[in-house]
């Protein structure tokens, strides 16, 4: 369980579609500050995250405190308190499932298991990080769903699963096939990113986002010419995921200097 370094917004940049995730926690910020009452988030993504704690720094009596199932998850809870509050990991009241499967059949991966978890009706800030350690599989869910979801996923893909409940003593090690990079653009235009960082021509990349292949931080967006920004994650359907770490500032010659994360399929 880790308390977030609270961090500026260095572009200060916030998109028209963020305006309701942003009126929420300003509701939960003020009801914290009103009732002196903690106040838990749904499962909040890195740009969520990044949000949050810009918003929370306008509060000096107010804390968020994050943890998602495991040290460094990515999608994560958070429980907005009041300075004197630590928070025990039940206060975040997530369960942990490791999926059981035919594993000399079966080759399952991440996008099945999404697909299945919102398939079945779960909301995607209703859960939390899915990994693996190469060939087991556990995901991360609220407490109250844990039933619900134990119930409804029967199967992934095309082949029968079982849902056990693990402790968290009981953590995978997650194989990381991600790698860091340091990438220069010549705008901060969507398709020019995807394009850059996948060695990809611009044309290519800008088809993808207009034919709905492309999102940002999990949401589809088909205009090649948004904006990204830090802590975005864009997600490019037969190319992996990058995750815009920080703008560095330009370069000589006046192009973007960008540290990524990259996840190639």
């Amino acid at each position: 369980m880790t308390e977030k370094e609270n961090v500026s917004l260095k572009s200060g940049y916030f998109r028209p579609e963020e305006k309701p995730f942003i009126d929420k926690m300003s509701d939960l910020l003020l009801r914290t500050q009103t009732m002196y009452i903690p106040q838990l988030t749904d499962f909040l993504n890195l740009r969520e995250q990044l949000i949050l704690n810009n918003l929370v720094n306008k509060y000096d009596d107010l804390y968020v405190h994050y943890f998602g199932g495991f040290e460094g998850a990515e999608r994560v809870r958070g429980i907005i308190a009041p300075d004197y509050f630590v928070p025990k990991e039940s206060d975040f009241k997530i369960s942990m499932f490791e999926i059981r499967y035919p594993e000399k059949f079966a080759n399952l991966h991440h996008g099945q298991i999404l697909g299945a978890l919102t398939g079945s009706g779960v909301e995607r800030d209703h859960f939390g990080d899915i990994i693996t350690d190469g060939e087991n599989w556990q995901f991360f869910v609220f407490d109250q769903m844990k039933n619900f979801v134990s119930d409804q996923v029967q199967k992934i893909g095309p082949y029968k699963v079982h849902l056990s409940q693990k402790n968290f003593d009981e953590l995978l090690l997650p194989k990381d096939d991600s790698h860091d990079e340091v990438i220069n653009v010549h705008s901060l235009r969507l398709d020019t990113v995807v394009a850059t960082a996948y060695d990809l021509s611009r044309q290519t990349a800008k088809t993808l986002v207009e034919h709905g292949k492309v999102q940002i931080n999990w949401v589809p967006n088909k205009n090649a010419s948004s904006f990204i920004t830090i802590n975005d994650t864009l997600s490019v359907r037969g190319y992996g995921r990058v995750r815009i770490n920080d703008i560095m500032g330009k370069s000589k010659g006046n192009k973007y200097i960008l540290f990524v994360n990259i996840i190639n399929k």
